[in-house]
């Protein structure tokens, strides 16, 4: 089987797992092409690597929307598509040239699969009409879907599609999880920011946590990754008094966070939108443990109902870290409940996923035939 794979980007989480489904073409005589529409993304440091898959740049036009988001008008589809000729295509997204390439596919009678890993609240942050019926037509045109967490699963049913016909495929790390990883007593920072240090990712509430945790005396060290400029998220963590007890780091490339993440107790994710939460995986998966706000995609997949809280109340999550620090059995029983949560969020596992939707997306189709 020639599977085609569009998507906006190849992140390092999914490197690997793109290399895997060419493998499992291979194995039936088969291919697996990647085309994607941008190189990189704007506030991310991702180290260009040589792909273990073949691969496609599409040039383009690219609007950017604001923060890491741009709007991308890409050239050379229809060709790229037609040289790969594939008997699957896999949409990652929904943007104007994925719908182009569905448009391209049903012409041919080619079945479609669609990878998301956004759902319903994360959704609402860019609701608009146009973006309505692109997904609603873009959805009932498809023969497969896959969904990155039980939230993705539950939305593509919102728009009718049979749940025998999502897979829910949870995404991996981006680099290897480290084997052992330091005890409570061996941590260095109490708490920590991993992430981009914008409103929008609740960086504003991390920082009123940590000033009523230092307060109560109940940390002594923090930790901060991902500041967009050094100079100005000081000068916000020393208006918050936190000067004093704060490391505080530009933003990192995926391989040299297992050092940070091994050091954290607490990992904060207090974001207002996050349609999946890679970050709460890469935390688990270094042996941090991890509190997340309710809009992040898969918090209920891998964290309890007390350990998912909204993003805007800062004192309900001092109260929670205070609770936590001072507590080590408990954090230990928490962090390992955690980490066995995230068991099946490997490349193999995703591979594996990704593979069978499309071997079931072509059964369909010629049934339907």
């Amino acid at each position: 089987m020639k599977i085609a794979l569009l998507t906006n980007l190849v992140p390092p989480y999914r490197r690997a797992a793109f290399g895997l489904v060419t493998e499992h073409a291979k194995s039936v005589g088969g291919t697996s092409h990647v085309i994607f529409t941008d190189l990189d993304e704007t506030q991310h440091i991702w180290a260009r690597q040589g792909a273990p898959f073949c691969c496609c740049s599409l040039s383009a036009l690219r609007i950017p929307l604001g923060e890491n988001r741009r709007l991308s008008f890409n050239f050379g589809l229809t060709r790229e598509l037609a040289r790969t000729a594939p008997d699957v295509l896999i949409l990652s997204g929904f943007g104007p040239t994925m719908w182009r390439a569905q448009r391209w596919a049903k012409k041919r009678a080619i079945p479609t699969v669609v990878l998301f890993d956004g759902w319903l609240g994360s959704d609402a942050a860019y609701d608009n009409r146009v973006r309505r019926a692109l997904r609603q037509n873009m959805i009932k045109q498809a023969s497969g879907f896959i969904a990155a967490s039980s939230r993705g699963k539950d939305w593509f049913e919102t728009f009718g599609v049979p749940p025998d016909q999502i897979t829910v495929s949870s995404i991996p790390t981006s680099f290897a999880p480290p084997k052992a990883t330091p005890d409570f007593n061996h941590r260095r920072f109490d708490i920590l920011w991993c992430g981009r240090t914008t409103t929008a990712k609740g960086f504003d509430t991390f920082l009123q946590i940590a000033r009523m945790l230092k307060v109560r005396k109940a940390i002594t060290k923090i930790g901060i990754i991902g500041a967009l400029n050094i100079s100005k998220v000081k000068r916000k963590v020393a208006e918050y008094g936190l000067s004093g007890i704060t490391d505080t780091h530009p933003l990192l490339p995926p391989e040299r966070l297992p050092g940070f993440l091994t050091q954290a107790k607490i990992c904060l994710f207090s974001s207002h939108n996050d349609a999946y939460g890679v970050g709460v995986i890469e935390a688990v998966s270094c042996g941090a443990l991890v509190l997340a706000s309710d809009a992040v995609g898969c918090a209920p997949d891998v964290l309890a109902s007390e350990q998912i809280l909204p993003p805007d109340t800062a004192s309900n999550w001092a109260t929670a870290c205070e609770e936590l620090l001072t507590n080590p059995g408990k954090w230990d029983q928490i962090r390992a409940t955690q980490s066995a949560c995230i068991a099946t969020n490997t490349a193999d596992h995703h591979a594996r996923s990704i593979w069978q939707a499309a071997l079931a997306a072509r059964s369909r189709s010629r049934d339907a035939a």
